[in-house]
């Protein structure tokens, strides 16, 4: 088992490598002060962080956690603790030591090679977008975080959520008001802005995009902070197609931990049997995306029951059940065997505008043409050309928004819809759960595992600080949570206002 770097650590690290200076893999150790100008494009920098950031340890510290969470998928291996809700550190515990000594470090180091030079503004401008992306990824895992004012070889109690947030979002706008198509603008080295290779524009539509996400986090805890964030981000410039689509590739040559790895090569999970059930009844007609996403089963599509202890006792052909569909151009943007995460879909952008409109807010739009908008953006994505098709599933939906008698029951179908659509982004699919309950999802087969913090009949909410922060840090974590078992995963986060009951008609009473 890998031990984790305190945050002391981490923070001592941080100054040692911005003050030493940087080359490959940092192996040289007498290195003049200021060798990080030895390494003259920041964006030496900027490939790792956005390219780690997403594929770091993938498996252990997303697919086991939010993408079973969210249930997209569900588990395949018997013995693993995860999809009921169990922790191992030896897992997660990564992500936090990956971004506190990798792509904080990173950050670092293009903040400091571009300040004070006005041709470089939009290479920092582009990380600090990014960076508030990682940010908000590990927020929306833990909650409270060490944050604000993190000094060199000094550790701090950790900041709120409540405080965390609306600076995320502030930062946002900063950065992207401060992209400029300035020509005197330093270009990248070719191929080292995986997301969109220096184009500014769609860097501007990303930082926008993403602060529209942010800032619906937020609709039941601060509706007017998020309603002017919102508002704003909508006005200056939001994804308009999937051309704006922010994803990052893989390398058909290299080796990653994603998805065509876990699902179709170690055989380590299926497709959620919760998620298949929605493909298949959700309209009168089959979702057209099923086949461009998923392998058949039986001439169907049927996924696997989330949350078994011992997946073989209880579906005995479980491996022959639907998986991702590697032979479909339609799936993630497979090219030569490759994949591209994606870290914020066109549709996503539609559906969170639609919200917004249903909530009365300025959207460009109203809440039932943006909604079908993203349904239909989804689908083109995916690679579904028949448009009499698509159009067929939309009329066929068995729930007309516009019919329904209550903007509740309205969220409720335009988020199920949109979860649909963020497949296989299990990390927003478990956010947008949480913040608004829905869609219906299922909790553990088997019950929560005895090593859970998650009380039963209850779903997770969080994920706890690692073990090496209760070891080594414990004086510096929120209070109430000092201890392992009071760092509890059922803990909501603070813009998860909902209990995650529903009333006898299916639909919660807190999101209006």
């Amino acid at each position: 088992m890998k031990t984790y770097t305190s945050l002391k650590a981490v923070v001592l690290l941080l100054s040692l490598v911005i003050q030493t200076g940087c080359t490959n893999d940092f192996e040289e150790i007498n290195t003049n002060p200021t060798a990080v100008e030895e390494v003259s494009d920041p964006s030496y920098f900027f490939a790792k962080m956005i390219d780690k950031g997403v594929y770091d340890n993938y498996q252990r510290t997303v697919n086991l956690y939010s993408d079973f969470y969210a249930q997209y998928f569900a588990n395949c291996v018997d013995g693993y603790s995860s999809p009921q809700y169990g922790y191992v550190d030896d897992w997660v515990g990564r992500q936090w030591n990956a971004f506190y000594v990798g792509r904080l470090k990173e950050y670092e180091n293009i903040k400091v090679m571009t300040t004070d030079k006005p041709a470089t503004s939009n290479m920092f401008n582009m990380a600090e977008i990014y960076i508030v992306y990682l940010w908000s990824r590990m927020v929306d895992y833990r909650g409270d975080m060490p944050y604000f004012d993190l000094v060199p070889g000094e550790v701090k109690p950790y900041d709120s959520q409540e405080e965390i947030y609306p600076d995320l979002i502030r930062r946002l706008a900063a950065a992207t008001d401060a992209l400029t198509n300035d020509e005197n603008q330093s270009s990248y080295t070719p191929g080292y802005d995986l997301l969109y290779d220096g184009n500014v524009d769609q860097w501007r539509k990303f930082g926008n995009s993403l602060r529209l996400r942010l800032a619906m986090r937020l609709v039941n805890i601060d509706p007017t902070f998020a309603k002017e964030h919102a508002e704003d981000a909508i006005a200056d410039g939001v994804m308009e197609s999937n051309a704006d689509v922010a994803k990052v590739g893989q390398d058909p040559t290299g080796w990653y931990d994603y998805l065509d790895k876990i699902v179709s090569q170690w055989d380590n999970a299926r497709i959620s049997r919760t998620f298949t059930d929605y493909l298949n009844n959700e309209s009168v007609v089959l979702d057209p995306r099923a086949p461009l996403w998923l392998t058949a089963h039986q001439g169907g599509y049927q996924g696997v029951t989330n949350g078994y202890t011992v997946v073989s006792a209880s579906e005995p052909d479980f491996r022959e059940k639907s998986a991702i569909n590697a032979s479909s151009n339609g799936y993630q943007d497979f090219v030569e065997g490759s994949m591209s995460e994606a870290i914020m879909f066109y549709c996503e952008v539609l559906f969170l505008r639609s919200e917004a409109a249903l909530r009365g807010w300025n959207a460009g739009g109203s809440y039932e043409e943006l909604y079908k908008q993203g349904i239909r953006a989804s689908m083109e994505y995916v690679g579904v050309t028949d448009q009499a098709g698509i159009q067929n599933y939309i009329d066929g939906l068995k729930v007309d928004i516009a019919s329904l008698n209550s903007d509740e029951a309205r969220l409720k179908q335009l988020i199920t819809q949109k979860w649909i659509a963020n497949f296989p982004n299990g990390m927003e699919g478990w956010a947008d759960f949480r913040r608004s309950d829905y869609p219906d999802l299922t909790l553990p087969a088997d019950g929560v595992s005895s090593s859970a913090t998650v009380a039963p009949e209850s779903y997770v909410k969080r994920i706890r600080y690692p073990d090496n922060e209760h070891n080594t840090n414990v004086e510096s974590l929120p209070e109430g949570m000092r201890t392992p078992a009071d760092d509890r995963m059922d803990i909501r986060l603070w813009w998860d206002t909902a209990d995650t009951k529903t009333k006898s008609d299916g639909l919660m009473n807190t999101n209006f």
